[in-house]
């Protein structure tokens, strides 16, 4: 499985801690924005992942390629000349200033950009679609979805030459598969247990079951290679 860190075990110990204190950030933003309710950890992912893309958004080019291929599943914005001066007439037309990449530039803290490379990383779980070909596409999508764009957008950046406009149900099946996927990733990596509003780390007791259930299965296929040889 690709890794964007080669890990050592105490940089994994570390990158877990990081990962629950990312969803720890998560729960405060969710109650933070008055929902409803008790997030789950799919709801804390997904807000994970959107504060991703809009860390990623405000970075400018030479700061996205500083954090390696982290940009590379981000789909692009795919605006032709034709658009973009529309899109300056009509803000001409309003009454509105000139569009000046220069006169703003948000300065993205340390912080949130570490959280963003963490969050980006967890997309290497993911093997969505027939054994894996859509994967890239699922990602990028699924990116373009957690960015708030809509239907068009995102129907663009799964085929450029598809005709009709997915359906709500059609981005919620591919945010639910990723999120599905990145969620098992993370308990069969980390060695975390999901919980109803997160994740938790092993007790003694479940990391011994743990290692006994491995064992057993691993006594188990030597006798079946044992019976098939003999």
């Amino acid at each position: 499985m690709g890794r964007l860190f080669l890990d050592t075990p105490a940089d994994m110990e570390k990158r877990i801690d990081r990962f629950i204190e990312h969803m720890r950030h998560a729960e405060g933003v969710f109650f933070a924005s008055n929902k409803r309710g008790l997030p789950s950890p799919r709801d804390l992912l997904w807000l994970l992942f959107a504060d991703a893309v809009d860390t990623q958004r405000q970075m400018q080019n030479v700061e996205r390629r500083m954090v390696s291929r982290v940009g590379s599943a981000m789909p692009s914005s795919r605006e032709t000349e034709g658009e973009a001066f529309i899109r300056e007439r009509s803000r001409l037309e309003d009454g509105m200033p000139q569009y000046d990449t220069s006169e703003v530039r948000i300065v993205v803290h340390q912080s949130g950009a570490d959280r963003m490379v963490d969050i980006m990383d967890l997309l290497r779980f993911v093997r969505a679609g027939r054994q894996g070909q859509d994967a890239l596409r699922y990602k990028r999508t699924f990116l373009a979805h957690a960015g708030g764009n809509g239907a068009e957008f995102c129907t663009r950046v799964w085929d450029k030459h598809r005709v009709d406009i997915m359906s709500r149900q059609s981005l919620h099946d591919i945010k639910s598969r990723v999120l599905g996927q990145i969620l098992a990733g993370i308990e069969q990596e980390f060695g975390l247990v999901r919980t109803s509003r997160g994740f938790r780390r092993l007790t003694v007791r479940e990391i011994e079951r743990r290692r006994k259930e491995r064992k057993r299965e691993e006594n188990r296929r030597r006798r079946e290679a044992q019976e098939n040889a003999g």
